[in-house]
């Protein structure tokens, strides 16, 4: 009885095993995808979930799903020997016939976005299940619509012992941020206790304003650089303005404005865009 004792428990270990392994199977290694895009600039866009298979596993069972925010519902799915479909928000907005890779099990992972616009920004979740597992990964796509106009100003309070900072954006998404600093050339520090308003406009963008009154006894005897600085939720974009004040009393030289210029700046596009090329070979 002994020996068939130990065959059993050397049964149940190898069975152990052969779960063990087999739970590692399918891996998501990646999810690749611009950050952000700017609203109209893109005939198409893909967000491409490369995932791994292991040698004992096949495309049997497997099922590709994408999902958008916190919808339950996908958006897409796709099962080898079956054609992708598009579902929900994005239903006619896909290149169907769009692959990645010339691997059966691989070929329609990604989506391939056309014209992606606004109501696509969100968060995108790729699901890939098989038999016996699943595993998810998700990331984020903003697409946003710059400022239409943004102003800076300084004005002196009536006895001249204070100025008015007053900075506003129009026609942003998604909702924006809006920040002012003051100091020198090369060192500005934020400004605190700044009154910010945001507004959504009937066209789905953002207004945004950012008020702060400073008195001259706050700032040193010195032309001082009042800096706005627009930001997007999300995202690394950004544009400021900048404007000299020159407090009560000061009678020292006069900044021109080649010496304080005007600040632009914004994720060039080789950063924000991703479009893989399909492969040749499977991956």
């Amino acid at each position: 009885m002994a020996p068939q004792a130990g065959r059993g428990a050397t049964s149940v270990l190898l069975l152990f095993s052969t779960l063990f392994v087999a739970g590692w199977s399918l891996e998501i290694s990646e999810l690749r995808g611009p950050q952000m895009i700017q609203n109209g600039s893109e005939t198409s866009v893909v967000l491409d979930c490369d995932y791994k298979l292991s040698d004992s596993e096949s495309a049997d069972g497997l099922v590709v799903k994408w999902f958008f925010n916190n919808e339950p519902s996908p958006v897409y799915q796709w099962i080898p020997s079956k054609k992708p479909q598009d579902l929900g928000v994005l239903k006619g907005k896909l290149d169907l016939t769009w692959t990645v890779s010339d691997h059966e099990a691989k070929k329609h992972r990604a989506l391939h976005i056309l014209r992606p616009t606004t109501e696509l920004s969100g968060e995108y979740t790729c699901t890939v299940s098989t038999f016996n597992e699943e595993r998810s990964m998700r990331k984020s796509l903003v697409v946003f619509v710059p400022e239409k106009s943004i102003t800076l100003t300084e004005s002196k309070s009536v006895d001249e012992k204070s100025v008015l900072i007053e900075c506003e954006a129009r026609g942003v998404f998604p909702e924006p941020t809006l920040k002012l600093f003051q100091g020198s050339e090369t060192d500005t520090t934020e400004i605190e206790d700044v009154n910010v308003k945001t507004m959504l406009s009937g066209e789905g963008v953002f207004d945004i304003s950012a008020k702060k009154l400073i008195a001259d006894r706050d700032l040193q005897n010195t032309p001082t650089i009042i800096e706005c600085e627009l930001g997007i939720k999300d995202t690394d974009y950004k544009r400021k303005k900048r404007v000299i004040y020159y407090p009560d009393g000061y009678t020292g030289p006069r900044i021109t404005s080649a010496e304080v210029k005007e600040v632009s700046e914004e994720i060039p596009d080789e950063q924000s865009i991703y479009t893989p090329k399909k492969s040749l070979t499977a991956p």
